[in-house]
């Protein structure tokens, strides 16, 4: 009986040995630095990932950004943002990412909170054109609370984005860093 109830007891520290799934929500801070003006802005991101903890690198995940959500602190910009112009968003309503391989770069640290970095790859879908991407990622949990947090760039003019003539490299920057902090729990 005293073996059954330490094992209860134990139980939640191996919650997530088991694969899971959880469904993400956060934001994604964007950045363009051109030498006339730095933009900076912000777009909610949500994404679903079927995650097992105990083998990192069998995740997966697909992840959205609807270009409506995204905001620069300025409505007229914010529209030219979305137009035909540039983003496009009636044509290309969401930025995705969908993972194709993980590569575990720091192994699984900690005790109560436990901490991974990876290299993460996967299709990247922006204005229509897809490309593969590579980026590091941090993942920390707790329990079944699941934090991932990365940091990347992209060139526009891979994704065919080129604004009005002269505005990409002088008003808006040519590449845009990307910083991206999701949050879930896993069930």
């Amino acid at each position: 009986m005293r073996s059954l109830i330490a094992l209860l007891a134990l139980a939640p520290m191996f919650a997530l040995a088991a694969p899971g799934k959880a469904e993400l929500t956060g934001e994604a801070k964007f950045v363009s630095e051109a030498p006339v003006e730095k933009i900076v802005g912000t777009a909610l991101t949500t994404g679903t990932i079927d995650i097992d903890l105990e083998a990192i690198e069998t995740l997966k995940a697909i992840l959205k950004v609807p270009v409506a959500s995204m905001k620069t602190g300025n409505d007229q910009r914010d529209e030219h943002l979305r137009s035909d112009t540039w983003l496009d968003a009636a044509q290309f309503a969401e930025i995705t990412f969908q993972t194709t391989a993980v590569k575990v770069t720091k192994p699984t640290s900690g005790a109560d909170v436990k901490e991974a970095e990876v290299e993460v790859t996967g299709k990247f879908t922006l204005h229509g054109v897809t490309t593969d991407l590579t980026a590091p990622a941090t993942l920390k949990w707790k329990e079944n609370k699941l934090k991932i947090t990365t940091k990347f760039q992209v060139k526009l003019a891979d994704y065919n984005i080129k604004g009005r003539d002269g505005v990409v490299g002088s008003k808006v920057g040519t590449n845009i860093d990307l910083e991206v902090t999701l949050k879930g729990e896993v069930k």
